[in-house]
């Protein structure tokens, strides 16, 4: 038998999408996207941003509640930062905030202290293991690719199972591992059929191939939330929508194969080994967000992260230290910080609306003069 689960990160703050806008992205994206994996009984893990969060408790708080009542049956909670940062371009200190008001928002909101983390952009640190011990966290997820990367005499057939992460500073922090790839289709297979590319029924027979020759294994499919509405908006492939109803009625089919959570496999199938994970500097590049038109915000970042942390120490408690630290968090968030996007195989898709950028640089200027 295989576990088939789905990892959804729910980032509202899409770099193409300008500030206010974002009733679309509910609208088009994560509406249908719950509408039809209860219809067709799947069972997924969701990472919902602290700030996303925030946004559907504003817009709609309908769907939220929809999310809630599911949770524990259909769907699991793990945590996703506050505002989707570039975990690489932050300190240790920063990267602690972020993880601590998003698991303060998953406790108040949705009542659950969650155990699984979903890194942005798949990064992966040491030093961001330990902080999510500290945290309580107890798994991460990591692409099979990187798993096999840290070591390649794994089996195949192994690959797909739960791991202790050895070099983690905890001796029960594990990873699970998501595909990349399925028999018989390409890389980046969830997206590729997402947008048109990959016929369905290829999908489907590359999750009945998996199932055959990886008993006991986790089907991990990870991607965004916002992929019903996003894949559309950025392609022109107008039936984003239809694929996904497609696919999973497919897979509800296949024998042998079980809707789950990430939870229910690893109370199935505790981890077994362990391995040496590398650190991942993510899956995207460093310069992306500090050349071309995102050197400006990157230079004010670095500045009001130097004084913030030289008034925090003569006055850790005060109001607009703590009021600086939400401006600056609000800041990191990714999408607004785009400034030469450096993909190698999907060129040019990701331009950045002007308020997006505008929300970065208002907030670390609002952080400046409360430090200043």
């Amino acid at each position: 038998m295989v576990h088939l689960a789905f990892a959804f990160n729910f980032n509202i703050q899409r770099t193409e999408i300008a500030v206010g806008d974002e009733d679309q992205i509910i609208d088009k994206g994560y509406q249908p996207l719950v509408d039809l994996l209860l219809k067709h009984g799947m069972k997924a893990d969701f990472f919902i941003s602290g700030y996303s969060t925030e946004t559907l408790m504003e817009m709609r708080p309908k769907l939220l509640d929809t999310i809630k009542a599911e949770i524990g049956s259909s769907f699991e909670l793990g945590t996703y930062t506050y505002t989707h940062p570039v975990p690489q371009l932050l300190t240790i200190r920063e990267f602690e905030k972020q993880i601590e008001k998003g698991i303060e928002l998953d406790k108040e909101v949705y009542g659950v202290s969650p155990e699984g983390f979903l890194p942005p952009e798949f990064a992966y640190s040491h030093d961001m293991s330990d902080v999510l011990v500290r945290n309580n966290i107890k798994w991460i997820i990591a692409l099979a690719k990187h798993v096999l990367n840290a070591d390649p005499n794994i089996p195949r057939q192994d690959l797909h199972k739960a791991r202790f992460i050895s070099n983690a500073g905890s001796d029960d922090f594990t990873v699970v591992p998501a595909i990349y790839e399925l028999p018989g289709t390409p890389q980046r297979v969830f997206k590729k059929m997402m947008k048109g590319e990959l016929d369905v029924d290829t999908v489907v027979e590359g999750v009945k191939e998996f199932s055959r020759t990886h008993e006991d294994s986790i089907l991990l499919m990870k991607r965004d939330a916002e992929t019903i509405f996003i894949d559309e908006f950025n392609s022109g492939f107008t039936k984003t929508q239809e694929t996904f109803d497609k696919f999973l009625e497919g897979i509800s089919k296949i024998d042998g194969v079980v809707p789950s959570t990430i939870g229910e496999y690893l109370e199935e199938h505790p981890p077994k080994g362990s391995v040496s994970l590398k650190e991942h500097l993510g899956n995207t590049k460093l310069e992306t967000f500090t050349e071309g038109e995102a050197k400006p915000i990157w230079d004010l970042t670095l500045e009001v992260r130097e004084k913030l942390f030289d008034l925090e120490k003569s006055e850790p408690e005060s109001e607009r230290v703590k009021k600086a630290w939400n401006h600056l968090l609000l800041s990191h968030n990714s999408d607004g910080r785009i400034g030469y996007w450096y993909s190698e195989w999907n060129p040019g898709e990701h331009v950045v609306a002007p308020s997006r950028r505008q929300f970065i640089e208002d907030n670390l200027k609002a952080a400046l003069k409360l430090i200043s």
